[in-house]
């Protein structure tokens, strides 16, 4: 990463963290990858979800404090009880059993952390249903590293084979909902003013990913890295086609593919514009408009009520074609 974009990405880290009357984080900004898969009551996708867990366990275990224990549904200290060892409990869930995991590395239980890996899969049901996996690492865990973000997300894309995803620059929130609701107009704010930054709220992106576009399913949008799963690839012509698109597009994109899918690299590194002074990450905007076939256009409000502005319904589905009209 050049020195400019380590900078900015300093001041992120300084300035973007929201603490609560005691001192601790309950809003973090970090680089967060944030992907969708089926049948997450068959064994084989979650052997998949248990060595991500792992792969981030062993780049971060060392950073994380907090696990949710799988009965209980309360945290736990890391590496102290059942939860942390997903590996010994998940695998023996018949189908009729959903699963969450939760990691993180906050040092209050209820706080926000750059360290997380949060997971969450129903049971069988006759129907098809979504689970995501999500994973966070503070914005310059991979300065110095011999792998970068983007190797990490197609990693994790090759084991889970996820219908749709993104990662880049986005808002990581306390796991507990009355403190993320008593902070939700915080998120409102930053993403209104940064463009590229994402607004994450996968359980209910899970279920409008099956039918916000007039009934059908579709990808919830873009950021700095965009998945496509198989589906997606077809709709839009082929993966040869996608990149022919994108290239002539513009010669900074960048497709990588994996079984039944592609990433989309929007350029060397993350973009988050500036509203307030009229500076929107254009790569973003051009494959947003590129990706709109896909795109869905109907969600529930990202947000609970309560005081302040925040994401209520007709300003969550205006952030979804936030880079329409650019």
């Amino acid at each position: 990463m050049s020195d400019e974009a380590n900078e900015m990405m300093e001041v992120l880290d300084e300035h973007m963290v929201v603490k609560d009357d005691e001192g601790r984080p309950v809003l973090q900004v970090a680089l967060l990858a944030t992907l969708y898969f089926e049948n997450a009551y068959k064994r084989e996708v979650r052997e998949a979800v248990v060595s991500c867990c792992e792969d981030y366990f062993r780049r971060c275990g060392h950073r994380l404090r907090w696990a949710l224990h799988p009965e209980r549904r309360l945290m736990e200290p890391y590496g102290k009880g059942k939860g942390s060892y997903p590996r010994a409990w998940l695998l023996g869930f018949g189908e009729d059993e959903s699963f969450s995991l939760i990691y993180h590395g906050a040092e209050y239980d209820r706080g926000a952390s750059s360290f997380l890996v949060h997971a969450l899969g129903n049971e069988r049901r006759p129907f098809v249903e979504l689970g995501f996996l999500r994973m966070a690492f503070p914005l310059l865990w991979f300065a110095d590293s011999s792998e970068s973000f983007p190797e990490v997300m197609i990693e994790a894309c090759r084991r889970l084979k996820p219908v749709s995803g993104y990662g880049g620059v986005g808002v990581v929130e306390s796991p507990d909902s009355s403190i993320k609701s008593l902070y939700g107009p915080v998120v409102y704010q930053w993403a209104q003013r940064f463009p590229g930054l994402e607004a994450d709220y996968p359980t209910s992106h899970s279920i409008w990913l099956r039918k916000g576009r007039g009934g059908n399913g579709g990808i919830k949008g873009v950021n700095w890295l965009t998945v496509l799963g198989e589906r997606w690839v077809e709709e839009m012509g082929g993966a040869d086609k996608i990149e022919a698109d994108l290239s002539s597009l513009d010669r900074s994109f960048a497709v990588v593919r994996f079984d039944r899918g592609v990433m989309i690299q929007a350029g060397p590194r993350p973009q988050l514009g500036d509203a307030e002074r009229n500076i929107w990450p254009e790569l973003y905007v051009k494959l947003s408009k590129y990706l709109k076939p896909i795109r869905i256009t109907r969600h529930r409000p990202f947000q609970t009520g309560g005081a302040g502005p925040r994401f209520d319904l007709e300003r969550s589905q205006a952030w979804l074609r936030r880079f329409d009209d650019r």
